[in-house]
């Protein structure tokens, strides 16, 4: 008889067939895992090369209703004069801040040609519970020169109802703009105005690293070698102890 002749008991087709189907999954999250570092490379790259060019006019990146913000102008400093609608001002919920919770405070720009920027004006504490409606520090009255670096607009969902006043929950620049005419497709996080304004965090840029993404791939690789070795160990073990046995049933 085959010391192997175990292999065919259904536990051990049973775990040849986990081992079978679990090696490949692990191997997959692990493409996806180097994937995802791709993505990361290739966003710290649109970020080194974009965030620190010079500001220009807004209207040479993009115009209102155009094409929405993609990588060539994204975190691109522009520049735009015009006055704040206060009246259409919102809070986006639940923005972080070195450990802090917080509101972003986006205010609609009309512009010298009367289109719409929508300004992220900066970072302010969550003060009070999830449903406490907040105030915050008003915009320069009059008219205003900002300076800020472009970002895509985010994709909201249907907001709940039970939202405090004025606040959403995504940076939709529609949810911000609400109809009011020719509206440019994306919004900036301020970085200078003047006049100045006071009492906002000016929002910073994400920090330029790789993430976990490598090591979590090589991870997935070391699981899947992991799986195969345990297999043809517990084959051994099983093989030796069947060989053991059949030599003292001979004695």
């Amino acid at each position: 008889m085959s010391s192997y002749a175990f292999l065919r008991q259904p536990r051990w087709l049973a775990l040849a067939f986990l081992v079978i189907l679990v090696v490949p999954s692990f191997l997959l999250l692990s493409r996806w895992q180097l994937s995802r570092l791709d993505q990361r490379r290739h966003y710290n790259a649109v970020i080194t090369a974009n965030a620190h060019a010079g500001a220009v006019p807004v209207d040479q990146v993009i115009t209102p209703g155009g094409t929405p913000v993609g990588d060539t102008e994204l975190w691109r400093p522009v520049t735009a004069t015009g006055h704040y609608d206060v009246s259409r001002q919102l809070l986006v919920r639940k923005r972080p801040l070195d450990g802090d919770n917080g509101f972003w405070v986006a205010t609609p720009l009309v512009t010298d040609s009367g289109a719409v920027l929508v300004v992220n004006r900066g970072w302010m504490k969550a003060t009070g519970g999830a449903t406490a409606t907040q105030d915050a520090p008003p915009p320069p009255a009059g008219e205003v020169t900002v300076t800020g670096r472009l970002r895509e607009s985010e994709a909201a969902p249907p907001q709940p109802g039970d939202l405090p006043r004025g606040q959403i929950t995504d940076l939709d620049v529609g949810l911000v703009t609400r109809d009011a005419g020719q509206v440019y497709p994306g919004y900036i996080d301020l970085l200078t105005s003047t006049p100045d304004q006071s009492g906002l965090t000016p929002i910073p840029l994400p920090d330029i690293d790789e993430g976990p993404h490598l090591s979590y791939a090589v991870q997935w690789v070391f699981f899947a070698i992991v799986a195969v070795g345990g297999f043809i160990l517990l084959i051994r073990r099983e093989r030796d102890y069947a060989d053991g046995a059949t030599h003292t049933d001979v004695a």
